[in-house]
């Protein structure tokens, strides 16, 4: 997939045109719930566009009203992805702050599960994350994403730790943001088991990285 929008950087990756009916919004999400079904179904193929048109039971010609390409389908869907998280963090920071290590120790557990799920669900999409990633072009619509997750996990330590700097809120929402990433596209490489073992370990490291600035009992 990487070499695939490496290729193509020159073509359009952007959307024809943005819905702004009911009944366009749906036709998009019949489209994109399409290429999902279809990317986790194939793994690590690309669904065609016919495909992809087939399974929404729309015309190739509906698909090219709204999408120039295959390409701008998947690079939709990762956008998708990336915008679920800071949803996930944020829920983190509605809810009363843990006074002690045990209940922060929760707070974590369950933010592991919420954002573990996204990726399992979306392992499919992963070269797509990767590739943007790894490419000039594409690389500032991840950033995007990367600075407010950033700066949810930081407002979700000071949330735990008022007296917590904002720069050392912020570095440590960055490692805490990269190394779960890192380790995660690692471990959906590889077999579920070693997936959940290096879960576990990425959730550990959490713990022992971010605990120490907390001031919990």
């Amino acid at each position: 997939m990487k070499r695939s929008l490496d290729r193509k950087t020159k073509i359009a990756l952007e959307p024809r045109k943005q819905p702004r009916q009911q009944r366009s919004s749906k036709v998009v999400d019949r489209i994109l719930d399409a290429a999902l079904i279809l990317t986790r179904e194939q793994g690590t193929r690309t669904p065609t566009t016919l495909a992809i048109a087939q399974r929404a039971g729309l015309s190739v010609g509906s698909i090219y009203q709204y999408f120039p390409n295959k390409e701008a389908i998947l690079l939709d869907l990762a956008r998708r992805w990336l915008s679920s998280f800071p949803e996930v963090i944020a829920k983190r920071i509605k809810v009363p702050p843990p006074t002690t290590r045990e209940e922060f120790r929760r707070d974590v557990r369950k933010l592991f599960i919420d954002t573990s799920r996204l990726y399992l669900e979306n392992a499919s999409l992963m070269p797509v994350i990767e590739a943007i990633s790894g490419n000039a072009d594409l690389r500032p619509i991840q950033n995007e994403y990367d600075d407010q997750i950033i700066a949810l996990y930081a407002a979700w330590l000071k949330h735990v730790n008022r007296d917590l700097a904002d720069k050392v809120a912020n570095r440590l929402g960055m490692l805490v943001m990269e190394v779960g990433h890192a380790c995660r596209l690692a471990g959906l490489k590889k077999d579920r088991r070693t997936y959940d073992l290096i879960e576990d370990d990425v959730e550990t490291m959490w713990l022992a990285l971010v605990t120490p600035h907390l001031n919990l009992d």
